[in-house]
């Protein structure tokens, strides 16, 4: 754990989302959102028993001390890489891009994914943390392979929200994360470098969404984080909306879920004219895996909005 504030911001006193539904000069963006494939962080403290935790945390020490014996500029625990499980779900999402049915709800964003959608013009943009930049890559390898000039936008805007030290980017500002990827593929414009220890999650979501909504693209394919993905369900759902267990639950390892983001000036108060962002509920298409189950799924609302 690294100290810091990431988690930590004002949560009351904002107007309902759902208020942007009426105002007057409301836009909206389709966001494709694809969560990384399993990371080594993942494999130690998220995947099997947890009483196997402290032997598997041992092992992923001895083998960082071997990497900085070598003077290695990788790390297994910070800006935490995908493991092999990882890096085969990402590949698999490009063989379930090509063959994704066209009568499937979601098939036309899947088609936005490819590069391939009618009239749907789409940017791809990445964390820029490597384990989202591995998967966006492999993922939409069949897309990078025919659109040669397509690069993947990175945004220190989509980093983690977690104070673990897994979240911390090994990226230097204006580079591209280090993975076996071409570097001139990546548009590095965005990338500030390691999140401020004096910022939070809340301003790099809004700052996403706000570079999101002045984009000229339909569509905006995005790989990033469970934590960051489940925050901004909650800061931008309607109060009363919780889809899926949106608010609740993780995006699976691997896993695509598409929405519709919207932007809109609202009164309110002392908020007067002021922009704000709402996920419109009726919006969200499981396209592959889709939320985790919640643990207690007998009691789970209506997938409803």
């Amino acid at each position: 754990m690294v100290i810091g504030k990431d988690k930590k911001w004002k949560k009351k006193g904002r107007p309902d989302p759902i208020l942007v539904a009426s105002a007057t000069d409301k836009r909206s963006k389709r966001l494709i959102l694809i969560r990384h494939g399993e990371s080594e962080w993942n494999l130690v403290f998220n995947v099997g028993p947890k009483i196997l935790v402290p032997f598997k945390a041992l092992v992923a020490l001895f083998r960082e001390t071997l990497l900085w014996l070598r003077l290695s500029d990788g790390s297994i625990l910070y800006d935490s890489p995908l493991n092999e499980s990882g890096l085969a779900q990402a590949r698999d999402l490009d063989d379930v891009f090509a063959h994704f049915k066209p009568t499937s709800p979601g098939a036309r964003d899947v088609a936005a994914c490819l590069g391939s959608g009618d009239s749907l013009t789409s940017v791809v943009a990445t964390s820029n943390l490597r384990r989202a930049a591995q998967t966006v890559a492999l993922a939409l390898k069949t897309r990078l392979d025919k659109n040669p000039d397509d690069k993947i936008v990175v945004l220190s805007s989509l980093q983690e929200i977690s104070t673990n030290i897994d979240t911390l980017s090994l990226t230097p500002p204006l580079k591209a994360p280090i993975i076996d990827f071409p570097e001139d593929r990546f548009d590095v414009t965005y990338n500030s470098g390691n999140k401020s220890l004096r910022g939070n999650g809340l301003k790099r979501m809004l700052a996403f969404a706000e570079w999101a909504l002045k984009r000229d693209e339909d569509v905006i394919v995005v790989g990033g984080h469970s934590l960051w993905f489940r925050s901004f369900f909650r800061e931008f759902l309607p109060k009363a909306s919780n889809p899926f267990s949106a608010r609740d639950v993780k995006i699976a390892n691997g896993g695509v879920v598409a929405i519709t983001l919207q932007r809109g000036t609202i009164n309110n108060g002392d908020d007067l004219g002021a922009v704000h962002y709402c996920v419109d509920p009726a919006s969200i298409t499981e396209i592959h895996l889709g939320f985790e189950k919640p643990k207690n799924a007998s009691t789970t609302k209506s997938k409803q909005a």
